[in-house]
Order: structure tokens, then sequence, then C-alpha cells
């Protein structure tokens, strides 16, 4: 896929190594500290730690809108990680006080936007990648584009049926939330279809991925439900550690996914925005997740209307992007096009 090409790009840069490697550290202390250890030593070390970066950070979001990092001198580096230590060292716990409760707000509501946006276009591009591999196959691409459809198709039907009989059975309390979301899903699905049918009936042309796409969109949709069920029922908890660690690869995927997305259209990017960079752009949300992310440590992180604003946001946003950018591509993809 295009965002390993960008993830490429980032990896030979130094600067972006040191912030992502050092925001995944923090990112798994911040895991441990409040699942499995829960140690007052290692809470004031990961809020430090985390300071430093989220302070580091905004002077390169500063530094971003006048030049490259490529081209920042290492003095201007060496002068912002110094002020940002400085910072941490006498203001750390002001940074994540109550009273910053709003910019908590604005990066949590941030990060639901681009997580549900890419998480979108992940399940989007990857449907699409397999039926253009599909549409290659000159002979027998027809046959084999529709028999994925109608196999993805089925098998989607299956695993609806499958996730309303598990809540059923065993999270019986949480039925009729399931069942409010399975109507938004199929309602979103069978709008799209319709579209699809139509295109067909007009142009002749046949969006076969759809339901792959259904299928993936609907599995991303599962483990939203889950990580709230979860994390509402055994938050701060360790009997779960093998969902921890699953909930922790799915987020760092994303994480992945969007940042080497954004530098895969540095040129597109940089052509349309003008004033912001793709740097700009990438510092900007790594602020915002580590925020969020460090802010947990912190009681106005674990009360239950902040996780419910998390994982209804991520729903209703994502499937506000399914219903909307679904029908764009449906209308706007060629099968087998390399359009950037």
């Amino acid at each position: 896929m295009r965002f390993i090409s960008g993830l490429k790009g980032i990896f030979k840069r130094p600067i972006y190594l040191l912030i992502i490697f050092s925001f995944i550290i923090i990112w798994v202390g911040i895991l441990l500290e409040r699942e499995f250890i829960h140690n007052i030593v290692l809470s004031n070390t990961l809020i430090f730690l985390g300071s430093i970066l989220i302070g580091f950070n905004i002077f390169l979001f500063i530094f971003s809108f006048f030049k490259p990092f490529d081209k920042i001198k290492k003095i201007y580096l060496v002068v912002a990680f110094i002020l940002a230590f400085i910072i941490a060292i006498f203001f750390r716990e002001s940074i994540f006080l109550p009273t910053f409760t709003l910019f908590y707000l604005i990066s949590i509501n941030v990060n639901l936007f681009f997580t549900a946006f890419f998480a979108f276009k992940m399940c989007m591009d990857t449907s699409i990648k397999c039926d253009d591999y599909l549409y290659k196959r000159k002979k027998a691409g027809k046959v084999l584009r529709t028999l994925a459809f109608i196999l993805f198709g089925i098998f989607n039907w299956l695993v609806m049926i499958f996730f309303v009989g598990f809540i059923t059975k065993n999270l019986t309390l949480f039925t009729q939330v399931a069942a409010n979301i399975l109507r938004i899903i199929l309602w979103t699905n069978l709008f799209l279809m319709v579209i699809v049918f139509l295109r067909l009936l007009i142009t002749k042309k046949f969006a076969a991925y759809i339901t792959f796409f259904f299928l993936l969109a609907f599995f991303y949709v599962i483990y939203i439900i889950l990580d709230f069920f979860f994390g509402k029922l055994y938050s701060s908890e360790s009997e779960l550690p093998f969902y921890v660690l699953i909930s922790f690869l799915i987020d760092l995927l994303l994480f992945f996914y969007i940042i080497g997305s954004i530098y895969d259209r540095v040129d597109y990017l940089e052509d349309k925005l003008k004033v912001f960079r793709a740097d700009t752009i990438a510092i900007f949300l790594i602020i915002m997740k580590l925020y969020v992310q460090v802010s947990k440590i912190f009681d106005k992180a674990d009360i239950e209307h902040f996780l419910i604003l998390q994982e209804a946001g991520i729903f209703i946003i994502f499937m506000f992007f399914n219903l909307i950018f679904g029908i764009y591509f449906i209308f706007a993809h060629k099968p087998n096009s390399n359009k950037k």
C-alpha cells in the first residue's frame, strides 16, 4: 500500500525516528501503568517525559511553518529540547490539570476525526486494491470479481448474525445498543448498495469491492464496540492483557497508517494547503494523540462520559465517512487506476 512508501520516507529522517519511537515508548508505559503496574513513580516519570515531548513537538510545530524539518539547524532543535525540558520541570502537572479539560476535549475530537477518517480510508483502500488485483485477471476478472462480491456479502451477513448472537448471549444489557448500531450499519450499507446497482445500470461499471468494504468496516465497528465494552467493564484492571495488547496494536497500526498516508501525499498536501506542510500536520496530530494518551494517567480521562464520547464519536464519524465518501468512491474509482 502507498502509506508504506510514506513511512519509508519518515524513517529515513532521524528527527522523526526520535519523536515517533519516544512517543511509542511513552504510550506503552502509559498502558503498563494504567492496566498492570499502578506505580506513582512510573506515573510521574511518564508525565514528565510526556511533557518534554509535547513541549518539544510544539516548538517543532512552530518551526514547521517556516522551514521543513530537514532544513532546521540542529542548534534550534537543541534549544527547543532544552526549553521543553525546563517547561516540563516547572509546569508538567499544570499542562494536564483539569483547567486544561477544554484542550483535552479538542485533542480527543481531533483524534476522533482523523482516526475515523483513516480507518475508513484503510478499509476502502484495502477493498479497492483487492478488486483491482482481480480486475487485472482479464479472462476471469469479471467472474472472480462477481464471485468475490457474492462471497464477501454472504460472509459479512454471517459475521453480523454471529455478532448479534454474541452480544445477546454474553452482554444482554447492551442488546438494544447493539441492535441500534446494527440498524445504522444495515441502512448505510443498503443505501450504498442501491448506489452501486444504479451506477451499474447507468454506466455498466460495477463496484464489486463494496461487499469486502462492508466486511472490513464492520470488523472495525466490532473493534470500536468491544473497545468500549471492555474499557467500561474492565477499566484499570489487568484481567484482559491479550485484549489490551490487541487494542494497542490496532491503534498503533492506524497511527502509522495516518502518518504514512500524510507523507505519501506530501506534494499534493503542500500544493493544496499552501501554509501547512506535511510536517505541520503530522506534528499536530502527534501532539493531539500524545496529550490524550498522557492525560489518561489522570482521573479526568477515566470519567465514563469521556469513554462514551470517544467510542460513540468514532462510530458516528466513521459511519458518516462510510456514507459520504463511500458514495464518492463508488462513482470516482476506476478499476486498476493508480490515481494519486
